[in-house]
């Protein structure tokens, strides 16, 4: 029934809007035939009908044109402050909604036209009562109460038609001659409209009947009074012999109360379950007295009861102990027992807490009302009402397959032992971290041993080059103690000889002094390769930094201020381009010192994306590159041609007398994987 009601105010949240220029349908059977996706369209609808029964507490309205009969769901807005009365004529105008089994309408208007009439009840039998077509319709129909709870703002009176069980939903109110449950095993006339339970494919699942109040059960056949009604022990009731319709009392002491549906007792022989909707003012441990008629229940009989009375009040019931591992007995059922177990998980719901727990290997649930903070893995002391459930379909005592434990109160639970601190989700947080650490403490080590590696990688080619420099700087030392001290001493003896020639010997004069300056280039050559091979400033530190160390003490000797210059990301050149670099800018430096008496030289390194350029550029006299050359200068130029084209170099020389001289040599960019 919540259900439905839910269902019904979802669909009234979603009023859709009439749709536009179409004819409202006129009747409620125009309505009910639609199919669900047409009336999901908000379908515009305007017509009269009558109230057939209506439900404050759930805004459902059931309304009856005469030929069928039809939901209205009402929003709070239009819910009137005087309930609708059965027979009340209404203008309903609003649009359609597909509802779960029928469609329903959704109104935007609803006006009182007339005063109540009488409404047309047809007399249906069971089996045309639970027929799906009679959704809607007002119905009268004879049938045995079997009992009265209260629930969802409705008093439900169970009733039993033909066999059929039938649950009929009014009003929360108690108008009438009689009590409710004081209709117990009374034979009575319903007259209401039928409702439907359905499921979430539009099928019938179920009957009740909405039904305006108790004024509209009329009594039929009054169950014959005993002239004294037996009083009979728990373990007394329907035994071989006894009688469904047999009015029964049985006593005995309180142990649990459900407002509104009723109480548990412990009695002769047992736990009994009594229900009755009569409203008790008692507690625990009064000794009680309720009167009324048998019902076959699982596991042991209940009691529909006419009228529950206080007989005395006693101490409190002691719960008696329950052991789980054990073959259950028919004494457990409804009996307030006690047992120790291991909370595995507690869940919230509507009506209050479901706690998972476990005992001697077995899982059950125990209802507390209300709500209670507990750590699953706490061992807890309950106590409450056992229900045993069962599976088998011979459903006796020693078959029960699991229980349930019904606590009365937060003070049922009892926490004996806190969970230990090292649990089943801790352990697995600290599996979780170890394996978290494991993998961190993998990543370092693969890391370190990468980063060892690299450095092995790194010392071993430092180690390298430190050789090879030593190795280069033993040789220069070589050719500077023997080749180049002996290239001196050749020099200096032709120079003697020269000297001693006598200057009518041209022939001779001449080849001499072409030695003598083959001899000074040599020296010049050799002293150049012995500087190359001592720069260790080059492959320390690079390009720029070789030659700002290397040719501003040659700049400053001749005079001129000198600047060093880069653009772009600095890179390493391959093999020797970087060493003819830096001796193409000595070259250019030192013929500028000699020769054109520069105040400034100035040297500028681009490292582009495809190639490194070079310029030196300074601002002395200057010459005509194009003019005849001294064999001298025949030398500088030719060697720095000859050093360009050794690297794929591409050298030019610009220069005009007066205007300084800009040398520029560029060279592809390949850079080598060291800094």
């Amino acid at each position: 029934m919540s259900r439905f009601r839910a269902s019904l105010l979802t669909m009234i949240l979603m009023l859709p809007l009439p749709a536009a220029a179409v004819e409202p349908l006129a009747s409620v059977g125009a309505v009910r035939t639609l199919p669900a996706e047409e009336a999901a369209k908000g379908v515009p609808v305007r017509l009269e009908a009558v109230v057939s029964c209506y439900h404050p507490g759930w805004g459902v309205l059931l309304v009856h044109d005469g030929h069928d009969g039809i939901c209205v769901g009402v929003p709070e807005p239009l819910r009137p402050a005087q309930p609708f009365s059965a027979g009340q004529k209404l203008r309903i105008e609003g649009v359609t909604g597909p509802g779960e089994f029928l469609p329903v309408i959704l109104p935007q208007r609803l006006e009182q036209t007339a005063a109540g009439e009488s409404l047309n009840y047809e007399k249906l039998t069971a089996e045309q009562l639970f027929a799906p077509g009679a959704d809607c319709h007002p119905v009268e129909i004879e049938a045995v109460v079997k009992g009265t709870w209260f629930g969802d703002k409705s008093l439900v009176v169970d009733l039993q038609m033909e066999g059929w069980p039938l649950k009929a939903v009014l009003p929360q109110e108690m108008e009438g001659a009689r009590l409710p449950w004081q209709l117990i095993e009374q034979r009575v006339r319903v007259r209401g409209v039928a409702g439907t339970h359905f499921n979430d494919q539009r099928q019938m699942s179920g009957r009740l009947l909405f039904v305006q109040g108790l004024s509209f059960l009329t009594l039929v056949e009054e169950a014959q009074a005993a002239s004294e009604v037996p009083l009979v022990p728990v373990d007394g009731l329907l035994r071989a012999g006894s009688s469904l319709r047999q009015r029964t009392r049985v006593r005995g002491v309180l142990t649990h109360v459900v407002p509104g549906r009723g109480l548990y007792l412990r009695g002769e022989g047992g736990g009994l379950y009594v229900q009755t909707a009569q409203p008790l003012e008692m507690r625990s441990g009064d000794v009680v007295e309720a009167e009324g008629y048998p019902v076959v229940t699982p596991f042991r009989p209940s009691l529909s009861a006419v009228n529950v009375s206080l007989l005395e009040t006693t101490a409190q019931p002691e719960p008696v102990a329950f052991d789980a591992a054990a073959t259950r007995h028919s004494r457990e059922q409804c009996e307030l027992v006690w047992l120790e177990a291991e909370l595995l998980d507690a869940t919230r719901e509507v009506d209050g807490t479901i706690l998972a727990c476990r005992v001697a290997g077995q899982v059950f649930d125990a209802h507390l009302p209300g709500t209670l903070e507990l750590e699953p893995g706490s061992k807890l002391r309950l106590t409450g009402i056992c229900e045993m459930l069962s599976t088998h379909p011979l459903v006796i005592p020693r078959n029960a397959t699991a229980f349930r434990i019904l606590l009365r109160s937060p003070a049922d639970v009892v926490i004996v032992a806190r969970p230990p601190w090292w649990s089943g989700s801790r352990g697995l947080w600290a599996l979780g971290g170890l394996a978290v650490l494991a993998v961190i403490i993998g990543a370092w080590a693969v890391g370190l041993q990468f980063l060892v590696h690299r450095q092995s990688s790194v010392i071993r080619q430092q180690a390298r080059q430190q050789a090879t420099l030593e190795e280069r700087q033993r040789i220069a030392r070589d050719l500077h103690d023997t080749l180049e001290q002996e290239l001196v001493g050749v020099t200096m003896l032709l120079d003697t000889s020269a000297r001693k020639l006598p200057h009518s010997q041209t022939e001779a004069a001449e080849p001499l002094g072409l030695a003598l300056r083959l001899l000074r280039r040599a020296r010049e050559e050799s002293r150049s390769t012995i500087r190359e091979m001592r720069s260790v400033t080059l492959e320390q530190r690079g390009l720029p930094a070789a030659i700002e160390e290397l040719l501003r003490p040659l700049a400053t000797v001749g005079g001129a201020a000198f600047q060093v210059q880069t653009t772009g990301k600095p890179v390493r050149l391959p093999g020797s381009a970087e060493t003819h670099l830096l001796r193409l800018a000595q070259e250019a430096v030192a013929n500028a010192t000699q020769h054109a008496k520069p105040r400034q030289i100035d040297i500028r390194i681009d490292y582009g994306a495809a190639e490194v350029c070079m310029q030196i550029r300074d601002d002395g006299i200057g010459f005509d590159p194009a003019a005849p050359v001294s064999p001298g200068e025949h030398f500088g130029l030719q060697g720095m041609r000859e050093r360009a084209e050794k690297i794929s170099a591409r050298l030019e020389i610009l220069s005009e007398p007066g205007k300084g001289t800009t040398v520029k040599v560029c060279v592809p960019q390949r850079p080598t994987s060291h800094a």
